[in-house]
């Protein structure tokens, strides 16, 4: 995965030249979350019989559901973004045409995303604590497991994208609309249970419903990383089915772009 790493370096060092734009991005998510702080803290009383299953705190519950989503939104958008532009810049024809494998090519050109993605989290998580969240550090990595799941079962959707871009120049609404539905009806701001009762039915086609519910509950509340199996198992689901759909579109796509020439056509 050498490739990989050389353009994950490459876009490193490419956004490193605008400094500024970094840091000014960083501060703006610790502004963000100081409101959002005394928000939770003025609704609390409101919410935490709904969440006390879920850690019990309103303003933890909402840090967690906006960083996962944050994730979420890399997953979907990143894939199509690069295509996009690589298909705008003239570079994605070169890029295809290299010994690269087309997964090394995938990783390296959207890595650099994940690693901001990642920088930015750290910001919210460490502006969180020093607000008062408390987490259960020893579900650490139960908690990690659990978020890579939330991302490889929304990085189909970005894949899903990038194959319409590849075939019609364009992916419509795809992920627009799958980041709104997942927000409104995942539990990002609100548990699922507070919503009317033919909602939650819906929201159990999401796949943030269950990502999110057993993220909470171990890196919150402590629950046993086996108490949330049937919420895992359930992601693991929409991970195998939504990548096995996603690769074969995206290689279709490819294909079609191949045999009509219009690869390297904005």
């Amino acid at each position: 995965m050498r490739e990989a790493w050389a353009l994950v370096v490459a876009s490193w060092k490419t956004a490193l030249s605008y400094r500024l734009s970094m840091v000014f991005s960083l501060v703006s998510l610790v502004v963000t979350i100081v409101p959002v702080y005394y928000v939770a803290k003025a609704l609390q009383s409101t919410m935490a019989h709904s969440i006390v299953a879920q850690g019990g705190e309103y303003f933890a519950f909402l840090l967690v559901g906006m960083i996962a989503f944050s994730f979420i939104m890399t997953a979907v958008n990143s894939v199509p973004g690069v295509v996009s532009t690589g298909i705008a810049s003239g570079t994605l024809e070169a890029l295809l045409s290299t010994r690269a494998s087309l997964p090394a090519l995938v990783s390296g050109l959207i890595g650099y995303g994940f690693v901001w993605t990642a920088v930015r989290a750290l910001v919210m998580l460490g502006a969180g604590l020093v607000l008062g969240v408390h987490l259960v550090w020893s579900a650490w990595f139960s908690s990690l497991v659990i978020l890579a799941l939330i991302v490889l079962a929304y990085l189909p959707v970005g894949l899903f994208a990038a194959a319409l871009q590849l075939a019609f120049r364009t992916a419509g609404p795809l992920a627009s609309g799958v980041l709104i539905a997942s927000s409104l009806l995942g539990g990002v701001y609100y548990p699922t249970q507070v919503m009317p009762s033919w909602i939650p039915r819906l929201s159990d086609a999401v796949p943030l419903t269950y990502g999110l519910r057993a993220l909470r509950q171990t890196l919150l509340d402590g629950v046993p990383f086996r108490d949330v199996l049937p919420d895992v198992a359930t992601l693991v689901g929409f991970v195998l089915l939504l990548t096995a759909l996603s690769l074969f579109a995206l290689s279709e796509a490819l294909h079609y772009a191949r045999r009509s020439g219009t690869l390297a056509q904005y």
